[in-house]
């Protein structure tokens, strides 16, 4: 399940996933708001946020994940990450890599310092 922490017409797109994400989330929620902010300010600026619950992905949703990540490859300029689970970090160490934008990652509970550098 994913939730909007911020409102869509901020500078930093702010999202809370929790219990597992669907093809849903991804097609209602985050493609979206994600595009939107691109077509609007020409990069994304984003940070999510991992709520304690968070169980990962279904199929159809990972698909949708890695699909919006290569379609926007070089769209994200900055990617904020609060509270994310420790078995997630290759994925962002390798999107960091690859990507023209720049990902940072926090503790949990550091949402405030997140959005200050997401936003800077």
């Amino acid at each position: 399940m994913i939730s909007f922490t911020t409102t869509r017409d901020n500078k930093v797109l702010g999202f809370r996933v929790s219990e597992k994400l669907s093809a849903k989330d991804y097609e209602e929620v985050l493609t979206p708001a994600i595009e939107a902010q691109i077509k609007a300010q020409g990069k994304a600026r984003i940070l999510i946020e991992w709520d304690n619950s968070f169980k990962g992905w279904e199929p159809k949703a990972m698909l949708d994940d890695m699909r919006l990540g290569f379609s926007h490859w070089n769209d994200f300029d900055k990617v904020a990450l609060v509270g994310a689970p420790k078995w997630l970090d290759i994925f962002f160490k390798l999107f960091d890599s690859l990507s023209k934008g720049e990902v940072k990652a926090f503790a949990d509970g550091e949402y405030d310092a997140a959005m200050t550098w997401a936003g800077s």
